[in-house]
């Protein structure tokens, strides 16, 4: 069975170019999957009908794991069938019939409003470069929504800051989810930091570890190498406090933000979808903390053919001041 699933790690990383994370996570529920129906069930993963495989999903439901994360483990049970019918192990897909599980909003996530943003970028310290790094990294997750992971993979040929110069539009590649990709704009304000917070000489041993310029991050750690997610919430728990804000803040609540943000600036949900990497609009419909009426009317609202909304075309960094 281990051979099975190690192929199948290998299917997603070779050919269905899934992102490392999501293969690793596609098979630590497969891992637990196989564990459970051979310990508990005592029955072969591979003779699994669709009874069983909704007993684990009880199962895992019953232990409290979220809506969000049995997503997860119906995602990665199904696709490791298909591949299992794909190569003529099995006849039949067994996770099939497993239906998308209800997100919930969650309370945790709440939306800081502009004022507390901008008390929470006026009172950081930029004198050094590493300062200066972390207020660039708060600024991008405030201004563009980026999920934290997305930010500490850009590098530097990720960012074209001569897009349209003269009006000072850069124009920023993101890596979402899936190695999907998408386009946001860079202008005013951000655009002018960014520029500048690139041009600050680097030490020799940020240099170490990326020798050609435009594969190396643009938010290095200080020995050069990328960025982690638990770095990234750390300069950002950090911020907070020294600002004295007690209100919640991470990088998620800070993509809250930028949704709600955009939504109340009326801007089409669609537009807010792809600037935020989202599948649907239903995903997006999460992340915005508004009443039920006016969300409504988002989604009932009809966006002129050809034209985009102000924030979809500067990235919503219009929002930045400082």
């Amino acid at each position: 069975m281990n051979t099975l699933i190690e192929q199948f790690r290998k299917e997603l990383i070779e050919i269905a170019l899934y992102a490392d994370d999501t293969v690793a996570n596609y098979v630590s529920c497969i891992y637990k999957y196989v564990q459970f129906i051979q310990t508990q069930l005592k029955i072969n993963p591979l003779k699994s009908t669709p009874q069983q495989i909704k007993k684990w999903m009880t199962h895992l439901k019953k232990t409290g794991v979220s809506n969000s994360r049995l997503n997860h483990h119906r995602s990665a049970l199904k696709s490791f069938f298909t591949f299992l019918v794909k190569m003529s192990v099995i006849n039949n897909n067994p996770a099939d019939g497993l239906f998308l599980f209800k997100k919930s909003k969650s309370d945790l996530n709440q939306p800081i409003n502009k004022d507390t943003a901008f008390e929470l970028l006026k009172a950081m310290d930029r004198s050094s470069w590493i300062s200066e790094r972390n207020f660039m990294i708060i600024s991008c997750l405030y201004a563009l929504g980026l999920r934290r992971q997305e930010l500490a993979d850009l590098k530097i040929k990720d960012f074209d800051p001569d897009h349209d110069s003269v009006n000072k539009i850069g124009l920023l590649t993101v890596h979402g989810k899936g190695r999907k990709q998408r386009a946001l704009f860079i202008v005013d304000k951000l655009y002018d930091n960014l520029v500048a917070y690139l041009k600050r000489p680097l030490s020799s041993t940020h240099l170490k570890k990326h020798h050609a310029e435009k594969n190396r991050p643009i938010f290095p750690s200080r020995d050069g190498a990328r960025l982690t997610g638990d770095h990234i919430l750390k300069i950002v728990h950090q911020a907070a406090q020294h600002a004295g804000i007690e209100q919640r803040i991470t990088p998620h609540v800070l993509r809250h933000s930028f949704a709600t943000e955009m939504y109340l600036a009326k801007t089409p949900m669609g537009d807010i979808e792809d600037m935020m990497g989202h599948e649907t609009q239903a995903e997006t419909a999460l992340y915005i903390h508004v009443p039920d009426d006016l969300k409504k009317q988002a989604l009932e609202t009809i966006s002129i053919e050809g034209q985009f909304s102000w924030p979809y075309m500067y990235g919503g960094t219009s929002r930045l001041f400082y």
